[in-house]
């Protein structure tokens, strides 16, 4: 292959919007191209290693990563995981596991750059191929979608290894081998190492005509995206529920994959489907798995973070405070000076009497004003130092704050996840009025 390897081909890859870049740096030979030509370019760029704990070596490995990107100049973060073996065992597990941390780091509009190359994306549509995969398996390794509330870039995918090792010759770079890549008994190994190189002594052409299968496949996969309005916004579930079994899937995984969430794998997404599809109206049935999770509400699908924000401890409120962060929640209010004040959640069995309205158990408050299921137990309240309910955030004042503060007391008390716990369909909440942005449900 001919192209060129250079900080000119960065910078074509990227989104028009991106401030920063993130380099995931694992120390081999591909990352370290990438995070070599990274640091020639004129935005700010921070090397980031994630550290599985997989090898004896991987602390080596991290102390490397940092001296290298302090050698060129970049920032270096290192994130320590665990990968989830469960589903996809452990190479799998790793590799979600590395997503979910790079993209929880990630500020607005920024890219994670991945040192994938076009062997790579042959060796991957080989391994779907022989694993039976599905007309969207031959999209391969794609070279740009959302991650986070930025972006996943692989700038190198129609650049060989070869290539990249030249490269690294020339520039007398220094990387890390993880033995495991030498090991025959991982089936993506053996492909590398035994299947690929015949190939391409037969066919020279192979990994560029890989790529462009991958290209056209994209493209197909690009339909099936407008179909799905670019996945903005919940899924209707009569719409989804119409569909046959095979669309049925194509759709579900199109739409979670728009919202930038890792795939759940086969068996588990078969089985959420079949859950999201024909529990009772009354149930609230949900696909989980590592990477994200589905919940059915109210005929729609919506997609959100693999875990929600823990419920917090009370927390007392600053005189005359304004705002303050709640869990994974931010809470606005405007409140009267007197008297000492406490965030905390609902109890379990509580029950309250919203200003003007009957005392209710405090679930049946909070769905009668459409708060969704998940947020439920989420959803702060103003407490005095008898412990007595005073606002519910988002939905007002209760009967006894409103007689403890008869005229302009509690003037606003709102809330609102943060990015990392909203989930993809808030904004789409927030724009058609389901929700008004402050956090009251209409």
């Amino acid at each position: 292959m001919s192209a060129a390897v250079d900080v000119a081909r960065l910078e074509t890859a990227l989104p028009a919007r991106c401030p920063a870049l993130v380099v995931a740096f694992s120390g081999g030979l591909d990352s370290t191209v990438l995070l070599h030509l990274a640091a020639q370019g004129q935005r700010p760029v921070r090397a980031v290693h994630v550290h599985h704990g997989l090898q004896p070596a991987a602390d080596d490995w991290a102390a490397h990563c940092r001296a290298t990107a302090l050698g060129l100049g970049v920032g270096f973060e290192q994130l320590n995981v665990r990968p989830d073996h469960r589903d996809e065992g452990q190479e799998g597990g790793a590799r979600d596991a590395r997503y979910r941390a790079l993209a929880a780091g990630l500020d607005h509009h920024e890219a994670v750059l991945t040192a994938h190359n076009a062997d790579d994306q042959l060796e991957t549509l080989l391994y779907r191929f022989l694993r039976g995969t599905g007309p969207d398996g031959l999209a391969g390794i794609a070279p740009l979608r959302p991650l986070g509330r930025g972006w996943l870039v692989r700038p190198l995918l129609d650049v060989s290894r070869d290539q990249l090792a030249a490269y690294a010759a020339r520039h007398a770079l220094d990387w890390v081998e993880d033995p495991s890549n030498a090991s025959l008994d991982i089936d993506r190994n053996y492909l590398r190492h035994r299947v690929i190189p015949v190939m391409k002594a037969r066919w020279p052409g192979a990994a560029a005509a890989a790529g462009r299968l991958a290209d056209h496949a994209r493209g197909q996969r690009g339909v099936i995206a407008e179909w799905l309005g670019e996945g903005r916004g919940p899924l209707c579930l009569a719409d989804w529920r119409a569909r046959t079994g095979p669309a049925r899937r194509l759709m579900l995984r199109e739409w979670i994959r728009a919202g930038g969430q890792p795939l759940p794998g086969q068996k588990r997404l078969e089985a959420g489907i079949h859950a999201l599809a024909d529990a009772a109206a009354d149930r609230g049935p949900v696909l989980a798995w590592p990477g994200g999770q589905v919940r059915r509400h109210g005929g729609w699908l919506y997609r959100l973070p693999a875990a929600l924000p823990a419920i917090p401890p009370s927390q007392r409120l600053p005189a005359g405070a304004r705002g303050a962060g709640w869990g994974g929640l931010g809470v606005a209010a405007g409140l009267p000076a007197a008297g000492p004040l406490w965030l905390r959640g609902l109890y379990p069995g509580e029950r309250l009497a919203l200003a003007g309205r009957p005392t209710k158990p405090a679930r049946e408050v909070l769905r009668e004003h459409g708060v969704v299921p998940w947020w439920r137990d989420r959803l702060p309240v103003l407490v005095d130092e008898h412990d007595t309910c005073l606002a519910v955030a988002g939905l007002g004042p209760t009967r006894e704050g409103q007689a403890r503060w008869p005229a302009g007391g509690v003037q606003s008390f709102c809330w609102r996840p943060h990015d990392a716990a909203a989930g993809a369909d808030w904004a789409w909440l927030t724009a058609t009025g389901q929700i008004v942005p402050d956090g009251s449900f209409c």
